[in-house]
């Protein structure tokens, strides 16, 4: 039987992991963020983007524990929040991750009224119909 690892993976590793892989730039987001508080049992989120097609998640070689988002295809709220709160990792292009970085946070900021203001509305319907 194999043993799991209580160490979160090194960020070193999964850094030169990604660069292998072909990711320009990535970000640690979620539970090891500043200001948040991770289990030592909890896994490495990190948020990557490639200047060209993108692998799948599940495509790119990671240590155990560590969950991928890929950047380019991300959902709205969850690339925006990675904008906004993600702690850089490696940036192999910096003008590439300028540029997402703040054009992503732009148009989060800018729909996150209208979005929440939409899950508002849905909840008050779902309660309204018991």
């Amino acid at each position: 039987m194999a043993s799991v690892s209580t160490l979160p993976p090194d960020e070193s590793q999964v850094g030169a992991a990604l660069r292998r892989a072909g990711a320009q730039f990535a970000f640690v987001h979620g539970s090891r963020t500043a200001g948040q508080t991770a289990r030592i049992d909890s896994d490495l989120d990190v948020g990557a983007w490639w200047a060209g097609t993108p692998p799948q998640p599940w495509e790119v070689d990671l240590p155990d524990g560590v969950d991928l988002v890929v950047l380019n295809s991300a959902p709205l709220w969850l690339a925006g929040r990675i904008a906004l709160h993600g702690r850089l990792l490696f940036d192999d292009n910096p003008p590439a991750r300028v540029r997402w970085q703040s054009d992503t946070r732009r148009i989060w900021l800018d729909e996150r009224p209208y979005l929440l203001q939409r899950q508002k509305e849905w909840r008050e319907a779902v309660l309204s119909h018991g």
